[in-house]
């Protein structure tokens, strides 16, 4: 949006894996891929799999409009073009006839809704091809190994995938969800795993109203000088808040806040064209701490009170899940880190429900709650979803700040607002979570959340049958690993640029029917970085079908690297709040860990994580009122037998971290 972000703080690991793109070339027209895969792989390569056979079947679960497009997933442009490739086995990439072997690609596609029977089908009768997406498999890769459907892949990726090894190396937090180690410590590879570049677009996140912080807020004396060497340095002022600051007349980092009043225009379009000049505290258009949050909530007050509600239980400064945190960390982890509940960071899971940290989370509530900002009735919205608490209140414009959908950005609760002037200027905007700068100690403060309700970079597994033993692995896992570099994840996450499509001979031909010469187009951004800009929005239909995404390996492109600008032609609004929403990774969740736990542990883990939920959702509200005191509720703690899940879920993450 206009009034951006000053600093943008997000990992940058996975797209630093990109930066080990190969060099390749896009291989000049030839034939489109049919014929005998042993005859194009002679004198390419003297490897063992020379001359094999390299036509491989690969069981997906769409076709991305091909009814409406082409009739067979074969006829996809993305998937014509990597049939008309020649995989340079000894150097990687993409190759030329000359020193490359081409591989045959077809397509096993069941009917939309049948997926799950047909996977089954397949597993059953042993009738399953080469290649299968395993979304739709009950059982690990490794149990499928361990059955003698999936091959041991280890030697190839070792081999064959220097970008897919380098990925994992730059983001060590991965390892343990696609590594298996033996009982010697060796890490073996029995699926290959998409991933995502960043966090993805969430669909929910914190909303509040811009409208009452520009109506109330009263702009600070003074603001973070973010000029100043010393927030250059340390990334805050030498004493925050603001009010601490002057009260021991330390003012290091801190400058005279030039806006004396804030003013809105909502132009023609609010959701494109809305502007202000609201400055926080922390000296930027958005609020970062916890302390910017808390000069909020004062603003939430006033519009509060002008409107009559001041003694209506339904108008509140801040809506809290009704167990009085977020289980998958979320604001909890703004205060150092953690969830709550299990929390892994650097390759050590810990309970984290009477750490410090939570303790220090809990403290903040005590005051919120106690300042009325926080919903007096939290405790008892247990039919709530975390991200439609007290929806009414919501759209009626009562709630200051929220966890609510893209739908509730822009203007769209002006039409449910019970307040005149709400009907006619409401305006909602997303924010990331906090930084902590009040509470705790120095353990607590100035850390980036590291646990957050978002969707996992680990993403789909595909697996690689007994059925293609014997046949030519040594371009399959070339292939494998192209998905893994910038140019091999642009052609299948967006579809062929200008040079690709000129080098391709299609039939049919979708590009010309569709009268573009390319998925996407690149410039450079102001910040120097690419813009990348889709021929057609995610909407349309035909979008699907340009793009190769169910040959689904490699790097999945979110445009919340932070490397990169994808325009997806959404709305300023829309866009200003995924960057906030996305600012941060999640890296401290162990939901991806339970995933690798079999089914006795899995049992077990249930009934102890159900058992610790049951106690908290009693207690933890009861330490935020006041009621009962963290010492006790601490030793209520000790009845749940958080050691043995810790326990199991170390196991999984040691293995991965340890394994050679």
């Amino acid at each position: 949006m206009k009034n951006k972000m000053v600093k943008r703080i997000l990992s940058m690991g996975l797209m630093a894996a990109l930066t080990l793109t190969l060099a390749v070339g896009c291989g000049g027209k030839g034939n489109s891929g049919g014929g005998d895969g042993a005859q194009d792989a002679q004198g390419a390569g003297d490897d063992e799999f020379a001359g094999k056979s390299a036509e491989f079947t690969w069981w997906i679960t769409s076709t991305d409009s091909n009814g409406e497009y082409y009739e067979n997933y074969e006829e996809n442009p993305v998937a014509q073009y990597v049939n008309q490739q020649y995989w340079n086995v000894t150097d990687g990439g993409i190759g030329t006839e000359e020193n490359g072997r081409k591989l045959t690609f077809s397509y096993l596609v069941p009917i939309t809704g049948s997926e799950s029977d047909n996977f089954n089908t397949m597993m059953g009768t042993g009738e399953y091809p080469e290649i299968i997406d395993l979304a739709y498999s009950s059982e690990t890769a490794q149990a499928m190994y361990e059955n003698g459907i999936l091959m041991d892949i280890t030697e190839y990726v070792e081999k064959y995938m220097p970008n897919y090894m380098a990925l994992l190396d730059a983001n060590p937090e991965l390892k343990p969800l696609v590594q298996v180690a033996d009982e010697e410590g060796k890490a073996h590879y029995y699926a290959i795993y998409s991933f995502m570049d960043g966090a993805q677009d969430p669909w929910e996140g914190t909303c509040y109203r811009r409208d009452w912080i520009v109506k109330y807020a009263e702009p600070t004396e003074y603001v973070w000088d973010w000029d100043s060497d010393y927030v250059k340095e340390n990334g805050h002022p030498e004493v925050t808040p603001l009010e601490q600051a002057e009260k021991e007349n330390k003012l290091e980092g801190w400058k005279k806040n030039e806006v004396t009043s804030f003013s809105a225009d909502y132009g023609e379009n609010p959701e494109e064209d809305y502007t202000d000049n609201v400055i926080f505290p922390s000296g930027t258009p958005d609020p970062i701490t916890i302390s910017d949050w808390e000069w909020m909530f004062t603003a939430f007050d006033k519009a509060i009170e002008e409107r009559g509600w001041a003694d209506d239980s339904g108008a509140y400064g801040l809506s809290l899940p009704y167990y009085g945190f977020g289980q998958m960390g979320d604001i909890t982890s703004s205060f150092g880190g953690g969830t709550g509940s299990y929390y892994v960071k650097d390759g050590k899971v810990s309970y984290d429900g009477g750490s410090e940290n939570f303790k220090t989370y809990l403290e903040c509530m005590q005051v919120w709650y106690e300042n009325g900002w926080i919903d007096s009735n939290f405790n008892t919205r247990a039919g709530d979803m975390f991200f439609m608490i007290d929806a009414t209140s919501v759209n009626q414009g009562k709630v200051g700040m929220w966890c609510g959908l893209v739908s509730t950005l822009g203007t769209a609760i002006r039409v449910s607002c019970q307040d005149a002037s709400d009907q006619a200027d409401a305006f909602v905007m997303g924010c990331a979570l906090p930084i902590n700068d009040m509470y705790g100690t120095k353990d607590q403060m100035y850390k980036e959340p590291d646990a957050l309700y978002q969707a996992s970079r680990k993403g789909s597994a595909t697996g690689i049958t007994t059925k293609a033993e014997g046949k030519d692995l040594a371009a399959l896992f070339t292939y494998l690993d192209w998905t893994y570099t910038d140019l091999g994840a642009r052609t299948i996450r967006i579809g062929l640029n200008e040079e690709q499509y000129e080098s391709t001979e299609l039939n049919p031909d979708l590009y010309a029917e569709q009268s573009i010469k390319s998925a996407y187009t690149e410039s450079k951004g102001e910040d120097g970085k690419p813009v990348i800009v889709t021929a057609f929005s995610d909407s349309d239909t035909v979008t699907g079908a340009l793009q190769g995404h169910r040959m689904d390996t490699g790097i999945n492109l979110t445009g919340n690297s932070g490397e990169y600008t994808f325009d997806k032609g959404n709305t300023e609004v829309y866009e200003n709040a995924m960057e906030q929403w996305t600012k941060f990774l999640n890296t401290g969740n162990v939901l991806d860990y339970t995933g690798l736990l079999n089914t006795e542990e899995s049992e077990q883990y249930g009934k102890i994580n159900t058992a610790g939920v049951d106690y908290q959702a009693q207690n933890v509200p009861n330490v935020i009122k006041g009621t009962m005191s963290w010492e006790d509720y601490v030793k209520g703690l000790e009845n749940v037998d958080t050691d043995t899940v810790v326990t199991m879920l170390q196991k999984y993450v040691d293995l991965a971290n340890t394994a050679k």
